[in-house]
């Protein structure tokens, strides 16, 4: 668990949502006015058990923030049934585990305020057939770091660990 935040609109299903940067920073604010914010997120389409619409496929088509002047996505943002979206990890642990992931980029740009740790943000993500979903994200906890391949290991599978592990 990474301390980021989750949430369900039609068959789209978004786990670890959350502002990323690379600490340390000085004092509290991790990106200033006018800069550009990262977001990492897992989407999974789960359309085989979505009882509202039956839509097989989907695709993430914008995300925006009242706290940004737009969002960017880049890549291929189609997701197929039973298929995985990931965005803001160098080496996402669902690739590990689904074969059937792509791997996209998303941030807020031309930010309006700081966002600042300890904080959460409103963005909405919004789908071509599911509709928007509205989260109050939260800024990546340093202390919680997600699994990203320059860490050298956070004990998901396949990844070495980074500390050795004390057996007792």
């Amino acid at each position: 668990m990474t301390g980021g935040v989750g949430g369900q609109v039609g068959s789209m299903i978004l786990r670890d949502a959350q502002f990323t940067y690379d600490p340390p920073v000085p004092g509290d604010t991790v990106y200033e006015p006018g800069a550009t914010a990262p977001l990492q997120v897992t989407i999974v389409n789960d359309a085989t058990t979505a009882l509202d619409d039956g839509m097989r496929a989907d695709r993430l088509v914008s995300v925006s923030s009242p706290i940004a002047e737009s969002g960017r996505i880049v890549g291929d943002t189609r997701i197929p049934d039973g298929h995985v979206l990931t965005a803001g990890y160098d080496e996402p642990v669902s690739s590990i585990a689904a074969d059937e992931t792509t791997v996209a980029d998303i941030a807020l740009v031309g930010l309006t305020e700081p966002i600042r740790a300890g904080l959460t943000y409103p963005v909405v993500f919004t789908f071509e057939h599911a509709g928007e979903l509205r989260l109050e994200v939260p800024v990546e906890n340093p202390d919680i770091l997600p699994p990203r391949a320059r860490d050298a290991g956070s004990g998901a599978p396949g990844i070495p660990q980074r500390y050795p592990v004390d057996p007792g």
